[in-house]
């Protein structure tokens, strides 16, 4: 049925004279909004199906269709799809950005414990292979981790390392340490 729906969306941007570009920009658009929508309902394997069929429409998928996807797996919890379905779209395909990693991020860390050996290879990947330096974003889905998990000997190093790669906190930063006094005060201590 959302086939349909994205198809129709693909016929309604022809009756219009859209540039091509356009057209699959809306495309695009639809798709990434369909894949978050069962993403959120656990619906992996159609939301797979909303990425595949792209190609019917003759559109390539796009970083925030693939960062959809993914987000889509780590919520289903299942890393090793996650990861296969990493591998196979970025890289020669596409470039991931700090979104894709994030998103990586927090599904080791959804694991039960979380997967820190995965999530700092995750982080080097990151570095090594796309020349993508974290920033708040990516420390914001450690600490994250962090606060769910109750780590805060792991929280204090986050922040260290924040403060060793000169990464200032934003404002979500600071919301999530202000859970945990103790991380508050070092935080305001590392950045003071």
């Amino acid at each position: 049925m959302q086939q349909r729906r994205v198809a129709s969306i693909a016929a309604q941007a022809d009756q219009q004279e859209q540039s091509p570009a356009e057209r699959e920009r809306e495309i695009r658009q639809e798709v990434t909004r369909r894949i978050k929508q069962l993403g959120e309902q656990k619906k992996f394997k159609e939301a797979v199906q909303q990425l595949a069929g792209l190609a019917a429409l003759g559109v390539q998928p796009d970083t925030q269709a693939a960062t959809a996807l993914l987000a889509a797996c780590t919520r289903s919890r299942d890393m090793k799809v996650a990861q296969t379905i990493f591998d196979q779209l970025f890289g020669d395909f596409l470039q991931p950005d700090e979104v894709t990693f994030a998103v990586m991020l927090r599904g080791y860390g959804s694991q039960s414990p979380p997967d820190w050996q995965k999530i700092d290879a995750v982080l080097t990947q990151m570095k090594m292979s796309y020349g993508l330096e974290p920033s708040a974003k990516s420390y914001n889905a450690l600490l994250e981790i962090c606060y769910k998990s109750n780590d805060s000997d792991r929280a204090l190093d986050v922040i260290d390392r924040m403060a060793n790669d000169e990464v200032d906190p934003d404002d979500f930063t600071y919301e999530i340490v202000s859970r945990k006094r103790t991380w508050r005060s070092y935080l305001r201590k590392q950045f003071g």
